[in-house]
């Protein structure tokens, strides 16, 4: 009798709200865990432990343009509402595509979205990274069906150097970069006692500042700007901005993803380093806060 063949760790698929997650580069997590009390006993030269509770560490996926209309979904209401809960289910295969156990989460909140850094001189395309918290994990044996097969998506590829930015009346035709950028919620747990599994539910959230790097030609207006707001006093609720980064598709027209930046007003403003005999561009570097933050893609499923 033939050994059995080991599943290996690039065949697998993520649903989530019934659909599946495509363009998913990586998942990880989910793992149970149990916290330990430790008991010091006096006449003897040892502790005695126990499980005080156990949990379900958070789950992460990181996925791109053609992540699916659940997981799509799933970060927009986050960020709309700050919450949202999901169920999904996460199957795992082996060489021939056969699902051979999964994963299924219910309840889950989205504790973070991690953008990467945008940037002019990029060749990298984009992928986020999406952490969150589930109420409940159990696992099973896989039905043995194949889990490969077409599922179309029409979302055009994210390309790190394919970015247009606005805030504000100010220029921004020359933003070079845009750093990585994090939006959390907390998640707050609920130990029942007759439940050994807690309920989650959102505590906080908290909006990104977004730094950028802009061409000296512009320097003028945003430091006039900047003088407005740091010096004069202009930094009350009516002084601040509104911006936006848009995702553009290879013909560099095409929006293909949108990040809405309300309520932005300066955090810090500050020329960049000299170097002598440096033939580099030069650039000014601008924080800003944000007070909230949505996110849109016109979403088509095939």
């Amino acid at each position: 009798m033939a050994d059995k063949r080991t599943y290996t760790a690039g065949r697998f698929f993520l649903e989530v709200n019934n659909s599946r997650v495509a363009f998913l580069k990586k998942f990880d997590g989910l793992h149970m865990e149990a916290d330990i009390v430790a008991n010091d006993l006096g006449p003897d030269n040892f502790q005695s432990k126990h499980v005080a509770n156990i949990k379900w560490t958070p789950g992460k996926a990181t996925v791109g343009a053609g992540m699916g209309k659940g997981m799509y979904e799933w970060i927009k209401q986050s960020f709309d509402k700050s919450y949202s809960y999901q169920n999904g289910t996460l199957i795992a295969a082996d060489f021939d595509y056969k699902a051979q156990s999964s994963l299924t989460f219910t309840q889950a909140l989205i504790t973070e979205v991690a953008f990467p850094k945008l940037d002019g001189s990029s060749k990298d395309a984009i992928y986020l990274d999406v952490s969150f918290d589930a109420e409940q994990v159990r696992w099973a044996k896989g039905d043995g069906n194949k889990i490969n097969g077409t599922y179309g998506v029409k979302q055009k590829a994210w390309l790190a150097s394919n970015f247009r930015f606005s805030m504000g009346g100010l220029p921004t035709q020359r933003v070079a970069t845009i750093d990585a950028f994090t939006w959390k919620c907390a998640c707050a747990q609920d130990q029942i006692g007759i439940h050994r599994e807690p309920t989650k539910h959102p505590a906080k959230v908290t909006v990104p500042d977004i730094k950028f790097s802009i061409s000296m030609a512009d320097y003028d207006a945003w430091a006039d700007e900047a003088k407005k707001w740091f010096i004069d006093g202009k930094h009350l609720a009516e002084n601040e901005m509104e911006g936006s980064i848009e995702l553009l598709g290879p013909d560099m027209s095409q929006v293909v993803g949108t990040i809405s930046l309300k309520n932005c007003g300066f955090k810090k403003f500050s020329k960049g380093a000299l170097e002598a005999n440096s033939e580099k561009i030069a650039r000014f570097d601008v924080e800003m806060y944000v007070e909230h933050m949505t996110f849109e893609m016109p979403y088509t499923d095939a």
